[in-house]
């Protein structure tokens, strides 16, 4: 090649001399290389979503994607512009890096901060806060009912405890990201009450506070109070934040009661869009405008699995979000705004982890968590590898703090804006997840928005569905949860059931809430109660004030939402009706539910928890047999022994009679079992005790004639493992 040819206006490029290659040459090379099998059985992959995965993505599927989907735009959209696909801001995470908000828990308030304070000295940048179940509904550790006090989060319930909590934490540096439920304004206001104490200026806040009625009522099947009361209480705190605290998000949107239930990602982008648009509509009804309030919106999103789906559901929320402003009349330069501002949260999710082989947790977090950065979240939460089932150790925790310092500071995922973009498989799929949502979104409006279709059930249909169908395809394999479904750990111990001891936590929160009470000073005690008598007297720009001036007097939050409170607000629709709840389920939790059964039962009667394997003929022709059945078995919690190999129907049912395992696996080719098979099960089924036989395999010329000898069942690919092993233990007087 000569210097003239490597000039920049005369260079060759590489691949000019070879022929380009058409998607149709390569689609006949594929073909021929399967041989006869369907092509579009083999390279298509269907979705939950209803969405067709193909092999091979050019521009042409982006284009026609598109085109498909109503809120398309050009195909040089960037970050920081309409539709904010590609993010909200034009330089992504290298403007403003994501913010590692690993949740915080604690027994205690000095628990609590001492965690804290350790997670902010070592990378942690906001403070993740969750309160109790008793604390949201707005009750004090000593008021009925008795549940709730340190259920799923902190119990707090004054300004001192708070001020506790969060000692040594610099507020004006360290956002803060609470979920209060009901409790929304109350906390709201013993923070900015923290803030006066501090002497700090609440200008400088940043974080949220906000509460999501619709998340609460599709979760719990009740609200504590009115959602009247709620959205009110919301507009109050908004219009204050508007004025005062302008970096504090009011509104919430959370999306975990329905991807905790089993929502596919199309319908919990739908359903969580539809809350945010009840929100909308609520605090219009009550002086917000749609552009205040969406500019203090927090979207909290589950992160699921699937790796390239969960990339394109962060990215495909920014752009129906988009389209639902325009539609609300919000021009391109109110939306550069209000996305500037809006706060995108992300979680890793809990449907897919077990409590089995948990550490394989920390591989599926990991791909979660890099599938929310790319997908552009503004804060993360990676759920440590033992949040299932109790309260996460030290180490859990450290490792989950790490692995976003990891995408931070050693894979530099902050660096590059929207890594995920340009992509045609990956803007296709947003695209086509965008076109999906929004079609389900909009039947959610026709049904009168996301209360009243809670409320006619629709979307507990949808999830009920999904969830059905995934846990359909985990039970028969055709999808594989690894340590739960496929390649068990039969070493690995039962876990041990934890008890947190909430009732005796109840009694400590309950005795120090009384005492703390005891200790007022009558004229403090009358100056509260006047002032929680005179919040809804003043005017409505007043009202947050005066919660904070009797915050600041010690008013605790039972007290701030106790009897008569709603009787002196315009709780408009009275009292919000209860819905069928949404059940939070993970996927694996029937088959670890079986399995853990199974493995206690054979703890004292271990024969009629064993399976036998006859195994019948040349060892390296039934290996892969045995391998399947013995797999099948172990998932379920059954010893399997299969050590030996046998020749004859006769050698094989006397070692079964010698081993007595009450059930018993042939195993062995199908022309093996043409030999041996038949005469193997009537000589098991001879016995005055016969065990259960299960045949592995299904093959298809011996059933009938295996069945009229006695075997009992065929074990296959096609076979619901769940289904047959619960049967299974059930004969063998497994309590289930």
């Amino acid at each position: 090649m000569t210097s003239e040819s490597n000039g920049a206006a005369g260079r060759p490029r590489l691949l000019d001399e070879f022929s380009p290659v058409t998607v149709q040459q390569w689609q006949d090379e594929v073909e021929r290389l399967l041989k006869g099998a369907s092509f579009a059985k083999r390279m298509f992959t269907q979705l939950d979503e209803g969405i067709t995965v193909r092999p091979l993505y050019t521009p042409a599927d982006a284009a026609a994607a598109a085109s498909a989907t109503s809120c398309a735009v050009d195909d040089d959209e960037l970050p920081g512009r309409l539709p904010f696909t590609r993010g909200a801001r034009p330089l992504g995470h290298r403007q403003a890096p994501w913010l590692v908000a690993q949740a915080t828990h604690g027994r205690t308030l000095d628990e609590f901060n001492t965690r804290l304070r350790n997670d902010l000295q070592r990378g942690q940048t906001a403070v993740n806060l969750s309160l109790d179940v008793a604390t949201q509904h707005g009750r004090d550790p000593d008021q009925p009912p008795a549940d709730g006090v340190g259920d799923g989060g902190l119990s707090l319930v004054c300004l001192d405890e708070l001020d506790a909590a969060l000692a040594g934490v610099d507020l004006e540096q360290v956002p803060v990201l609470a979920e209060t439920g009901g409790a929304a304004l109350a906390f709201a206001a013993q923070l900015i009450a923290l803030l006066r104490r501090r002497g700090l200026d609440p200008r400088q806040l940043r974080g949220s506070v906000g509460n999501d009625p619709v998340a609460g009522l599709a979760a719990l099947g009740a609200l504590p109070t009115t959602a009247g009361r709620l959205y009110h209480e919301m507009a109050w705190l908004t219009r204050w934040a508007e004025r005062n605290a302008p970096r504090l998000r009011t509104v919430a949107a959370y999306s975990y009661p329905y991807s905790d239930a089993g929502a596919n990602a199309a319908t919990e982008l739908a359903c969580v869009l539809g809350a945010a648009v009840q929100h909308l509509r609520e605090l219009e009804t009550r002086g917000v405008a749609v552009e205040q309030a969406a500019a203090h919106l927090r979207f909290d999103i589950t992160v699921g699995g699937d790796f390239f789906l969960e990339i394109a559901k962060l990215r495909a929320l920014r752009r129906l979000w988009s389209e639902v402003l325009g539609a609300c009349g919000q021009t391109e330069p109110a939306q550069a705004r209000i996305f500037q501002s809006m706060l995108v949260h992300a979680r890793t999710g809990r449907r897919n982890k077990t409590l089995f082989d948990r550490h394989v947790n920390i591989l599926r977090a990991t791909t979660e968590a890099m599938a929310a950065v790319l997908g552009g979240c503004d804060s993360l939460h990676i759920d440590p590898f033992d949040g299932i089932g109790g309260r996460p150790g030290e180490l859990s925790r450290r490792l989950a703090r790490n692995t976003q310092l990891i995408l931070q500071r050693e894979c530099r995922f902050d660096n590059v804006v929207d890594p995920a973009g340009g992509s045609w498989y990956v803007e296709s799929l947003t695209r086509e997840l965008a076109a999906k949502a929004w079609e389900l979104f909009q039947q959610i409006e026709a049904a009168g928005g996301m209360l009243q279709a809670l409320q006619d059930g629709m979307p507990q249909r949808l999830i009920a569905d999904s969830a059905a169908a995934r846990r359909d395809a985990l039970h028969t394999r055709r999808d594989v949860l690894v340590g739960t479904n496929q390649y068990p750990d039969v070493a690995e111990p039962l876990p041990e059931p934890i008890d947190e001891d909430l009732a005796g936590l109840r009694a400590e929160r309950a005795a120090a809430v009384r005492g703390f009470r005891a200790q007022r000073e009558p004229a403090v005690q009358a100056s509260i109660t006047d002032g929680l008598g005179r919040i809804y007297q003043d005017e409505l720009a007043q009202r947050f004030d005066a919660i904070v001036d009797v915050v600041q007097l010690g008013a605790t939050v039972g007290e701030l939402t106790g009897a008569g409170w709603a009787d002196t607000v315009d709780c408009r629709g009275g009292k919000q009706p209860g819905v069928t709840p949404l059940p939070s389920r993970r996927t694996a939790e029937a088959i670890e539910h079986l399995r853990f059964s199974v493995g206690r039962h054979g703890e004292h009667a271990g024969a009629a928890c064993r399976v036998f394997c006859c195994n019948l003929g040349d060892v390296a022709r039934y290996l892969p047999r045995l391998d399947f059945a013995r797999a099948f078995f172990e998932l379920g919690g059954f010893q399997v022994v299969a050590d030996e190999s046998f020749g004859s129907a006769a050698d094989a049912a006397e070692a079964a009679r010698r081993d007595g395992a009450h059930t018993v696996a042939v195993v062995g080719r199908d022309e093996t079992y043409a030999q041996f098979a038949v005469d193997l099960v009537r000589l098991l089924k001879r016995d005055a005790d016969p065990p259960t036989v299960l045949i592995a395999g299904q093959p298809e010329a011996l059933v009938a004639a295996l069945r009229e000898a006695g075997a009992d069942e065929f074990i296959h690919l096609r076979s619901d493992v769940h289904a047959v092993l619960t049967t299974l233990a059930g004969s063998k007087g497994v309590t289930l």
